[in-house]
């Protein structure tokens, strides 16, 4: 074999490494938490159920398998729907988290549980710039002083929720 031939092949092996998709694809599991405020209307629904309309907002931090600790502006809309008498709740929402002015991921969450502690699922369902094609998902921890807030309130008022936490443990993802 020539030596002209010997580096073409290489060249050729570098080229298909550098153009493999599994090259490029990204993973990996993290762990977020998301100190939280929101604002919305409570609606009266029912003799003891309630419907929250609104949006939470924040900062999302995210720490990777690897230590390192990253930052995102969290947005979500949501509708919960709190039942007073048995005091159990469920919730879903849309949420946009922008990491930078072109970096975004787009996710919903879901869950049920008791009125001030919600559990369900975080799911990434898309993202534009740099988590172009982002998939993936983890267990969501929800808790709000919400109860307290929303007892006596009149049909329609406006309620700002001071404070709150979400928590995703184990959020898996992948870039493609």
């Amino acid at each position: 074999m020539t030596v002209k031939r010997s580096y073409l092949i290489a060249a050729i092996a570098v080229l298909l490494m550098n153009l493999s998709p599994l090259q490029a694809a990204e993973q990996d599991t993290v762990q977020a938490v998301i100190p939280w405020e929101a604002e919305g209307r409570v609606f009266q629904v029912g003799p003891t159920a309630l419907l929250f309309l609104g949006a939470l907002e924040g900062i999302m931090y995210i720490e990777s398998s690897r230590g390192e600790l990253h930052e995102a502006f969290v947005m979500c809309p949501i509708v919960q729907e709190l039942d007073i008498g048995s005091g159990k709740t469920e919730a879903e929402g849309h949420c946009e988290i922008t990491a930078g002015a072109e970096d975004v991921v787009f996710a919903t969450m879901t869950c049920k549980g008791e009125v001030g502690s919600c559990e369900g699922s975080f799911t990434l369902t898309g993202g534009e710039g740099e988590f172009a094609g982002i998939s993936g998902s983890g267990d969501l921890r929800v808790r709000s002083p919400i109860r307290t807030l929303v007892a006596d309130m009149a049909a329609g008022a406006v309620l700002r929720v001071g404070a709150g936490l979400a928590a995703i443990k184990d959020l898996k993802y992948r870039i493609p």
